[in-house]
């Protein structure tokens, strides 16, 4: 008689660190979990998914391309985990429906605990939880997306509509605005304005980088695999990651 396979499970978090840390601790705590893949992207995590048919998925919440919350609802994995920095709002939702949530950083006792609650659910005989209608709810529940800026140019800081910001680029301590006409500066990483802007009006592309859409002017692909945008009315171009390049397909 064939013993039962070992569990498996996938990672799914945008900063490899924590994803790397994540993976060994949990292979540590818990050495017959076959860890099948570790991605870094909403839409490489519903591929894997599909692939390799995880009995548990960690997924970060926010993450480039797709959310935790949109890949769970893309693609059925029996139990789910979350793993958030800043959605507490959703912590007492996740803690009565989902398998565990993991609430950045996760220390070494509260991922013994998921483990252990794991390990009881993979063990019952008791159909997965049914997450249809938290996930309904917690994708609908935005906050506002953001309507104006407060950014700065010189010793002078503006209201720049956010409807005349063709992209958004990190650097270094500051996040350069960027208008048709005028570049400003503000203090808000990336990673905290993305969630704050309508994502069918902003992209993120690169790590560094949030353009737009209707700032595009066209993308072109080089034999290379390369894409870049090419802008309405400005003559630098922007790189598209890797991560992101499934954004283009079609142009």
């Amino acid at each position: 008689m064939d013993s039962p396979r070992s569990p498996r499970a996938l990672i799914a978090d945008d900063e490899p660190l924590l994803a790397a840390d994540l993976a060994s601790r949990l292979q540590t705590l818990w050495p017959e979990l076959d860890l099948a893949a570790v991605v870094h992207h909403g839409p490489a995590a519903v591929e894997a998914i599909a692939r390799l048919s995880p009995d548990i998925a960690f997924l970060d919440i926010r993450m480039p391309g797709l959310s935790g919350l949109e890949v769970a609802k893309a693609a059925r994995v029996p139990q789910l985990v979350f793993v958030t920095a800043y959605d507490q709002y959703a912590v007492s939702a996740f803690e009565a429906a989902a398998a565990d949530y993991l609430l950045k950083p996760v220390s070494d006792e509260r991922l013994r605990q998921t483990v252990v609650r794991l390990r009881q659910r993979l063990s019952s005989t008791a159909p997965p939880s049914d997450f249809s209608a938290l996930l309904r709810e917690l994708l609908t529940r935005q906050k506002p997306h953001l309507q104006w800026i407060r950014a700065s140019a010189g010793v002078d800081t503006h209201l720049v509509d956010i409807a005349d910001v063709m992209y958004f680029q990190a650097d270094d301590k500051y996040t350069v605005v960027q208008t048709a006409t005028r570049e400003y500066l503000i203090r808000t990483p990336l990673r905290e304005l993305l969630p704050q802007l309508d994502p069918a009006a902003f992209w993120q592309i690169h790590r560094n980088t949030i353009v737009a859409t209707r700032a595009i002017a066209s993308a072109r692909r080089e034999l290379t695999g390369r894409v870049t945008l090419s802008l309405k009315g400005r003559a630098e171009t922007l790189t598209v990651s890797r991560a992101f390049a499934h954004l283009f397909k079609q142009m």
